[in-house]
């Protein structure tokens, strides 16, 4: 293992083995799906926050970040500027009519609104996209290991495979918490020592870094372009970016699942801001990276790998001192076991809670549930390591992982709105929607070369549409089929509900005043950080 020393390696055993100790600790205090899926609802609101952000901050931004920083410098920051403007809707929409709901899959819900059909094709779709997304998430450290030891890529993607199902077994959503938690300090910590060993290395330093940059061309983060062909314009960001993130954030249960594990709405609304601020700097973070790359390389007169998701890895065996390589090699495949055992864990609770307990074993007992559980993860491990061997033809792991659900978001968020938001949609409405939903973004990606980015609006927009015009073609839903999105007045115990809010008034108005201040506080961050990069760009084209 050419620049990776023993001392590397056992610091690589090591992490990696504390981290599969740590995770097996909370596996044994499950004792019913609800412990393994949701962690009894009893998770504090900023450790599912961190745990977000470490999934975000997980091997394939690591690895694929990086990249796109080398390539295209900020460009594609675009994609992620809209992440406090899709957080404001989840915390303001989506995460109350969820967790009031008390629900473990978010498709339970379209089930109480629009019926068992409309559950069991979005469920499946979940399915679909996300088991071929986690295979990406496996190809990502499994590249790691291959540049580090020199192996096969398909050799190591077994090797990680192996691993990752077997913490993912025991671990259940508490242990994807708590060591996201961990995860999330070492990826920042790789990232900052990066910047580090690489601005150090250049004679100008980071003089060198924004004489480069401002030449090449990489500050240039917002193109004002209003051709829906160039991929990374600020429109394509704001109004495909933020659909993706809403519904990836709001509507894929590897995510929602965490948030929903909370104690209450308001820890949940909490949790979600985390991700809202720092997001956008860990991204340009790792893009910066990139740049610092893009400077070593073109004053060292190298030769980028083909592959560019190689170059953050091999950079770091080649240059960092025995035993750094070994703590930064060992935090990606850490936190690639992390995200690997979230996904895993989502896949499980929908393929258990949204087929198995209702079409193969009812009215099962808790343990009998929690045993198909694992083995469901088991499956989903077998799947997405199958995917895995194909990930590499996919370009930068990062962009393949958006580009996957940017097939799917889109008419799965626009179903999400019509159920609360439309009262008159009913079950024909939203399958018809979702289907044309997702026909549109086929037709879009085969006949319109546009950034890919627009899929999501389409298929938000076509499923909303259809849906709703559908939906005036059958009887209006039932009172029973809104209980879940809306107070019904005429309620029998409509009085005791009002005489218990009325006790608690001055708790929830000021939760309420504290909410409305975040999301204006998020919405501040935005205008901030578009400033920021304006200015950085005004000062690079001077």
């Amino acid at each position: 293992m050419e620049g990776f020393t023993l001392l590397d390696t056992g610091v690589l055993i090591g992490y990696i083995a504390l981290i599969a100790w740590i995770g097996s600790r909370f596996g044994k205090n499950q004792h019913s799906p609800e412990d393994y899926f949701l962690g009894g609802r009893s998770i504090p609101g900023w450790a599912i926050g961190l745990s977000v952000m470490a999934t975000q901050a997980s091997a394939i931004t690591f690895i694929g970040a990086p990249g796109w920083g080398f390539e295209g410098g900020l460009e594609r920051l675009v994609t992620f500027l809209n992440v406090p403007l899709a957080m404001i809707v989840l915390i303001l929409v989506l995460v109350p009519v969820f967790h009031r709901a008390g629900i473990y899959s978010i498709y339970e819900l379209l089930e109480r609104r629009f019926g068992p059909n409309t559950r069991t094709l979005t469920a499946l779709l979940f399915l679909i996209a996300r088991g071929l997304a986690t295979g990406v998430v496996l190809y990502a450290p499994a590249l790691v290991l291959a540049v580090v030891t020199g192996w096969s890529v398909n050799l190591t993607i077994v090797i990680m495979a192996v691993l990752a199902i077997s913490y993912t077994v025991l671990g259940g959503i508490s242990a994807v918490i708590w060591t996201d938690v961990i995860q999330m300090f070492v990826l920042w910590l790789g990232a900052l020592l990066s910047v580090i060993f690489l601005v150090t290395s250049l004679p100008g330093g980071w003089s060198d870094v924004f004489a480069f940059g401002a030449e090449s061309g990489l500050f240039n983060a917002i193109d004002l372009s209003l051709n829906p062909n160039v991929t990374y314009s600020l429109w394509a960001g704001l109004f495909g970016g933020f659909f993706l993130h809403v519904a990836y954030f709001g509507t894929d249960q590897s995510q929602i699942q965490r948030v929903l594990s909370s104690p209450s709405v308001p820890d949940a609304q909490r949790s979600l801001l985390i991700g809202g601020y720092l997001l956008i700097p860990q991204m340009l973070l790792f893009l910066f990276v990139g740049i610092i790359l893009a400077t070593y390389y073109q004053q060292n007169g190298l030769s980028a790998p083909e592959n560019l998701n190689e170059l953050l890895p091999r950079y770091v065996v080649e240059t960092f001192p025995s035993g750094m390589a070994g703590l930064v090699i060992a935090g990606v495949f850490a936190a690639a076991m992390s995200s690997l055992d979230s996904a895993l864990n989502s896949l499980s609770a929908v393929s258990i809670r949204d087929f198995y307990s209702r079409y193969i074993k009812r009215d099962a007992s808790d343990a009998h549930y929690l045993k198909a559980s694992r083995w469901a993860t088991v499956f989903w491990g077998g799947y997405a390591t199958l995917f895995a061997f194909f990930a590499g033809n996919l370009g930068p792991v990062i962009e393949a992982v958006n580009q996957v659900g940017s097939w799917f978001y889109g008419a799965l968020l626009g179903t999400f709105l019509l159920a609360i938001f439309s009262h008159r949609s009913n079950a024909r409405g939203a399958m018809a929607g979702l289907c044309t939903g997702m026909l549109a973004v086929w037709a879009t990606t085969a006949f319109l070369d546009i950034s890919w980015l627009y899929n999501n609006t389409v298929g938000v927009v076509v499923s909303v549409g259809v849906g709703y015009l559908v939906s005036l073609s059958a009887p209006a839903p039932s009172a029973e089929a809104l209980g879940d999105v809306i107070i019904d007045e005429s309620a029998p115990d409509m009085q005791a509900i009002l005489t218990a809010r009325a006790g608690s008034a001055p708790e929830v108005g000021h939760e309420a005043r504290l909410t409305r201040r975040r999301c204006l506080g998020l919405l501040v961050w935005f205008v901030l950080m578009l400033m920021m990069l304006a200015l950085l760009q005004g000062w690079a084209n001077a």
